[in-house]
């Protein structure tokens, strides 16, 4: 059981030395593991860490990095250090891609210094590559050669192209290392867990109230206020149509469950939550029951997201 920390050193409220010394403190950390989480999964933008021009891990920031890592630590929960790259022309510039590896080869070594049973290393999170998924996976073995190198001991963490989602799974090469953990995220149904969010596409933002489960019936009423938007309508019809419930989200975990068991190797859902501005209550609670549940009955571990954004448990 894990959550994402989404604000510490990904979106800042301020890119400061102070700020990012004291963001979150022990008795927080510890506050964590006594909730019951396990891990955190701590986002970390390349911008906030990285030297844009040569790729060098900018030293003073490092340096707060291990000692937000060491106050998790002390609390007894392992950290999955995520960097967290949202830069989509970046990821595809070669160029750019060099900077990065020589940047986690720093890095990693640095981290090496940290006990690696409690310090977990990911790549980079949900590359897209969209119809360039092969060069994702050169990439990806580029990485991971260059992270194992600096830091032998540690336990990896990637993920597939295509968002980083259960579909991209199924285009992603193995690794030719076996301390490595497989991630994916999932928001399924879209409609339900991105219901007005306004960077997702149009068609979500003008739903309102969209129940979990669903079914042609408990959309029904929602249809005449979307007239003015038949893409939202027609999303929401198929929404219902559907009919998402435990049933289908055990299905659609089925499809990586199934990719993990055929090449051996662990999986773990990263990111999931429900956008909780206009979804009732009761229906984000019914889907991370159905969702909790699939997943630990099919002993996958996980991170909510967030911490301190509002899919999850948002702490202010």
């Amino acid at each position: 059981t894990g959550a994402n920390v989404c604000r510490w050193f990904r979106f800042p409220r301020q890119d400061t030395v102070e700020f990012l010394g004291s963001y979150l403190g022990d008795s927080e950390a510890e506050w964590m593991a006594q909730l019951g989480l396990r891990h955190v999964r701590l986002c970390v933008a390349p911008k906030v860490i990285m030297d844009p021009a040569t790729g060098a891990p900018r030293e003073d920031r490092v340096g707060l990095l291990e000692s937000a890592l060491g106050r998790f630590h002390r609390a007894g929960l392992l950290v999955m250090v995520d960097i967290h790259n949202e830069d989509r022309a970046a990821e595809v510039d070669p160029e750019w891609q060099t900077r990065f590896v020589r940047f986690w080869s720093a890095l990693a070594g640095r981290l090496s210094r940290l006990d690696p049973d409690l310090t977990m290393l990911e790549f980079i999170n949900e590359p897209v590559f969209d119809k360039r998924e092969e060069e994702w996976n050169t990439l990806n073995a580029r990485l991971a050669e260059a992270v194992r190198r600096a830091a032998p001991a540690n336990t990896l963490v990637t993920s597939g192209p295509n968002w980083g989602g259960i579909d991209g799974l199924k285009r992603l090469k193995l690794l030719e290392d076996r301390n490595v953990v497989y991630s994916f995220h999932c928001y399924d149904p879209f409609p339900f867990t991105h219901q007005g969010a306004t960077w997702s596409g149009d068609a979500v933002k003008p739903l309102r109230g969209v129940p979990y489960p669903s079914s042609p019936e408990l959309v029904a009423p929602l249809l005449a206020g979307l007239e003015e938007h038949p893409s939202s309508k027609a999303m929401l019809e198929k929404y219902g149509r559907e009919q998402w419930g435990r049933e289908r989200l055990a299905a659609r975990f089925a499809q990586a469950i199934e990719w993990g068991a055929r090449n051996q190797v662990p999986l773990y859902c990263g990111e999931f939550g429900v956008y909780p501005p206009h979804a009732r209550p009761e229906h984000r609670a019914n889907w991370f029951r159905d969702f909790g549940g699939i997943l630990a009955e099919k002993r996958v571990g996980w991170a909510v997201w967030g911490w301190d954004e509002g899919f999850g448990l948002n702490r202010q």
